[in-house]
């Protein structure tokens, strides 16, 4: 039998099919049918009971997040659902309580993570951007963070990760101003950059020194980790849960969709529709603005690592840091 890492791709979704099968056992749950629905940064399969319910299992990427990371994920799921009637992507509990299953097959390596969720009905919402739906989306973001200040502090064996600098994801690899990418970064986009990062530092400074107004933020709340469905909004994706501040949540769902017609309108509806629920967090775009190229930075160093050709995404995301500088 060949080696898991030998396998084609297919090969390995074979053998993560009959993982997710194991991991399956340990819900009070008659699986009909088991059905590959996508690999992102985490693997993901269908599964139908025999009373016609649909569910999602996914086998988290040992690289994007680990165990204690996973565990404030469903910390903050759990808690919404018990104190909220905000619509998520809502985890399924194990037979013994819990909900992270340490699944393992003889023919995968190592044990891999895995939660069971709830179907999430409807269509991403980038399918449907307007005035009303970000509206929608700008009191759900203020209502998530109403519910966050509610649970702290947190427990002490919830820890997630902190957005307190550009490269917060533990033990990321910098590459954009090593040697072996130099043919990607010449030295004008290293000093272009390193000046955004030490803008962005700044701006951390600034928000970390309020340590007590920290709560739990989703980290990735865009148009494509919600769904629309007979017209309420389903949250989606709390992988990257982490401590942080509202305006880095802000910032993150405003970063998209920029160079779309009609995202200024889309914009003032958002920020219309949070603030009807609380007060906006942040005075001025400068914070904003510096958090989103703070990203933008985190990005164009993840996919000078992973993708074959990265250069037309580097050269556009280089460009729209120029103009930030220059505005700021």
């Amino acid at each position: 039998m060949k080696a898991y890492n030998d396998l084609t791709e297919r090969g390995k979704l074979r053998r993560l099919r009959q993982l997710t099968l194991s991991a399956f056992a340990c819900y009070d749950l008659q699986v009909k049918s088991v059905n590959f629905l996508t690999t992102e940064t985490n693997t993901m399969f269908q599964l139908r009971t025999s009373d016609g319910e649909r569910y999602v299992l996914r086998i988290y990427s040992e690289e994007e997040t680990t165990l204690r990371e996973n565990q404030a994920e469903m910390f903050w799921l759990d808690a919404l659902k018990r104190d909220t009637d905000l619509r998520i992507a809502e985890p399924v509990k194990r037979r013994d309580g819990d909900y992270i299953t340490l699944a393992h097959t003889p023919d995968v390596p190592g044990e891999r993570r895995c939660v069971l969720f709830k179907w999430v009905p409807g269509r991403p919402l980038e399918n449907t951007l307007n005035p009303e739906n970000y509206y929608k989306l700008g009191q759900t973001l203020a209502k998530l963070h109403n519910h966050a200040e509610t649970i702290k502090p947190l427990p002490p064996h919830i820890q997630p990760k902190k957005w307190d600098k550009v490269f917060y994801y533990p033990d990321e690899p910098v590459v954009y101003n090593t040697a072996n990418y130099r043919h990607l970064f010449p030295p004008e986009r290293v000093a272009l950059l390193d000046e955004v990062i030490s803008r962005a530092n700044a701006i951390f400074a600034q928000l970390h020194a309020h340590p007590d107004r920290q709560i739990l933020i989703h980290g990735d709340l865009h148009y494509r980790n919600v769904h629309l469905y007979r017209g309420e909004l389903y949250v989606i994706d709390f992988e990257d849960v982490m401590l942080g501040y509202p305006v880095q949540d802000i910032a993150v769902t405003l970063s998209y969709g920029r160079q779309r017609e009609g995202y200024r309108e889309w914009r003032d509806a958002f920020v219309q529709g949070y603030t009807r629920v609380r007060s906006w967090p942040v005075d001025g775009e400068r914070v904003i603005e510096t958090l989103m190229a703070a990203r933008s930075v985190m990005f164009v160093n993840y996919v000078a690592r992973i993708h074959a050709s990265p250069q037309a995404y580097i050269a556009q995301h280089c460009e729209d840091l120029k103009q930030f500088l220059t505005g700021n």
